[in-house]
Parts: C-alpha cells; structure tokens; sequence
C-alpha cells in the first residue's frame, strides 16, 4: 500500500501528523490545526513526498473545513 503524496509535518516535534492523497486535504487539516493552536503555524509544514520540497502555505489563507 502506497502512502499518501503529501506530509503534514510538525518541525518541532518532527512528528508526521497526517499523510493525504491531495494537497486540499493536506491544507484542510492543516487550517484545523492551526484553528485550535494557532501558535504552531510556524512549526507546522506540508511536504510534497514525491518531489521532495516543502509547499509554500500562507496560514492566513486557510479555512478549516466547516463541521460536519
């Protein structure tokens, strides 16, 4: 089984936090987590496993998906 392209990843920490098929879901669950701390905004990265780079997010421009 394959894992998913793109990383969530806590610098501080260096703990992966989520694996995600889509850049979408990757920043989706990204803004909710900066929703309920929003300090981790500078510790908080999405990488792209296949290529290798970190993605450049601007926090300010997250929206959390609205609540189910």
């Amino acid at each position: 089984m394959s894992s998913g392209r793109y990383i969530l990843l806590d610098q501080a920490s260096m703990n992966q936090l989520g694996e995600f098929d889509t850049l979408a879901e990757a920043k989706e669950t990204l803004a909710r987590f900066l929703a309920h701390a929003p300090e981790a905004a500078d510790d908080l990265e999405i990488w792209d496993d296949d290529e290798d780079v970190r993605i450049e997010i601007d926090p300010a421009t997250l929206r959390p998906a609205p609540a189910a």
